[in-house]
């Protein structure tokens, strides 16, 4: 009897669910799933959403069309598709610079980018260096076989006291790609120094580093770029 009683909620503006359960609401049209009190969403899980329109999915906040509020949304073509496909995601955020990509069979995974296509295709990495930077500054992982040809280091803003230096290369061998007697931090603007490593590619994955002595320098800036090529 009290499911039928229940039923009263549909001529008032919401139904409740069991006496403290949520709340279905229609606010000018839209359905709404709120808690108990009426004051905030609850979330809504089923098995599958499906739409019956191409927009399938829109991911905002709160309606609020603001600056910081701007709409994600998510559709399938309008027209072209010639059959049901699966997407599943990778298991994992990836890295910094990888693609996603796909088995043929709708399985995704992050992708390292080789050489944007191109065998030995030039590649370009920069990383900032300040007088206030740790003593270790993460680069970029260089790709399995991947060949530096050239590390430069151009001055934005000379340090101004002290004896600060800088290597590039790998933990344990910290001067492999540029060592410290190649730059001159107490240059001017602009100055560039080049380091050209010719060394055998690597089979494995590189994390490259900066390796930072400080000073008591208190200004400083300069940026690291490495060029590499990364055969496909």
């Amino acid at each position: 009897m009290a499911q039928i009683l229940d039923l009263k909620g549909t001529s008032l503006p919401s139904i409740q669910i069991e006496k403290a359960g949520v709340r279905l609401k229609n606010n000018a049209g839209d359905l709404q799933v709120k808690d108990s009190a009426d004051s905030a969403f609850k979330k809504v899980t089923a098995s599958q959403f499906e739409t019956t329109n191409d927009t399938a999915l829109v991911i905002n906040s709160d309606a609020a069309s603001t600056g910081a509020d701007w709409k994600i949304t998510v559709a399938r073509p309008a027209s072209g598709q010639t059959a049901d496909y699966t997407l599943t995601l990778p298991t994992s955020a990836g890295s910094p610079s990888q693609v996603l990509t796909t088995n043929g069979s709708g399985v995704t995974s992050w992708t390292t980018v080789s050489g944007g296509g191109t065998t030995n295709g030039v590649l370009i990495d920069t990383t900032s260096l300040a007088f206030n930077s740790a003593s270790s500054v993460s680069m970029f992982t260089l790709p399995a076989n991947a060949v530096i040809s050239q590390v430069e280091v151009i001055i934005d803003t000379p340090w101004t006291t002290g004896t600060a230096t800088t290597t590039v290369g790998i933990s344990g061998t910290t001067s492999k790609y540029m060592g410290s007697n190649l730059v001159d931090l107490y240059g001017t603007a602009k100055d560039k120094y080049v380091s050209t490593p010719n060394e055998q590619p690597n089979a494995s994955a590189e994390s490259l580093i900066i390796t930072y002595a400080a000073s008591t320098s208190t200004a400083g800036a300069a940026r690291v770029l490495v060029y590499y090529s990364n055969p496909a």
